[in-house]
């Protein structure tokens, strides 16, 4: 595959924001009882969501930004904001069913 330098600039612009995200959202998730009973380790646990979290940043960030150079050329607002929901809620629920394995 090949990649443009608008492209290029593309990925960097949303993939910072993007691992942000997943990084505050790995960190602020809750832990739960049944982690805290297994590991008795709280900070291993935020580490671990800390982790997940910025790969469920940059799996959102290369994908939105590859559909963003695809299907919306123009960055009209609400399609910007159809793609990041869709591919915020869509990789959630990929996450959440690793999470389960």
């Amino acid at each position: 595959m090949q990649i443009n330098a608008h492209s290029k600039n593309d990925l960097s612009y949303y993939m910072v924001r993007w691992l942000a995200f997943g990084a505050c959202a790995g960190l602020f998730s809750p832990v739960t009882p049944h982690e805290a009973m297994t590991t008795g380790v709280l900070w291993g646990m935020k580490t671990q969501h800390f982790i997940w979290g910025l790969l469920f940043g940059a799996a959102c960030g290369y994908a939105f930004t590859w559909s963003q150079n695809r299907f919306n050329m123009a960055r009209d607002k609400k399609t910007t904001w159809s793609i990041a929901l869709a591919f915020w809620m869509g990789f959630n629920i990929a996450f959440a069913g690793m999470s389960m394995l």
